[in-house]
């Protein structure tokens, strides 16, 4: 029999790791002394605490890792357990990837800003267009589509506003043509 400290350097898992790991029922001590309050520990303990450990690696929570460890999955089941984690992951990894990219974006802007800073120069103007597409998209890497849908709604404005435009003019042409006489 180890004591926890002993078994501790052994599989270089920390005192306070084990005793967690006793706590939730993950790894139970091999024998614990009711009046000293020691844990004690096996060499046959090693093994399954080994288990535990890579199925941790693999970003298993504690409570699955007891029910893999505990029924005794087939290697099948654990087979399909690992894929299933690896989709949780690629999504996690796509999810990050996407945030890192709008930090970089944001750290650009921050940087333009500190360049442009001694350059704001305030005009007036006349009243202007304004175009905005409000939508909801599943990912940053989507946000071409708003692009095409903005597009053709500006090239929509644009025609609808030159016909205005040439019929005003026909009109006023009309209107002078008359004056004129």
């Amino acid at each position: 029999m180890l004591k926890i400290g002993e078994f501790s350097v052994l599989t270089q898992v920390s005192i306070k790791t084990l005793r967690y790991y006793d706590e939730v029922g993950l790894l139970k001590p091999a024998r614990l002394d009711l009046g000293s309050g020691y844990r004690y520990y096996s060499a046959s303990q090693v093994p399954r605490l080994h288990r535990i450990l890579a199925l941790k690696d693999l970003g298993f929570p504690l409570d699955r890792i007891a029910k893999v460890i505990e029924e005794g999955v087939t290697a099948d089941a654990l087979k399909g357990m690992l894929m299933l984690r690896e989709v949780e992951q690629q999504a996690r990894v796509l999810e990050e990837t996407e945030r890192l990219a709008r930090l970089r974006a944001r750290l650009r802007l921050i940087e333009q800003e500190g360049i442009m800073a001694g350059e704001v120069v305030l005009k007036d103007l006349g009243p202007q267009w304004i175009v905005s597409l409000r939508e909801v998209i599943p990912g940053f890497r989507t946000i071409g589509t708003l692009f095409g849908k903005l597009s053709g709604t500006l090239e929509a404005r644009w025609r609808y506003m030159a016909w205005q435009r040439r019929s005003s003019t026909t009109r006023s042409s009309r209107t002078r043509t008359s004056t004129w006489k």
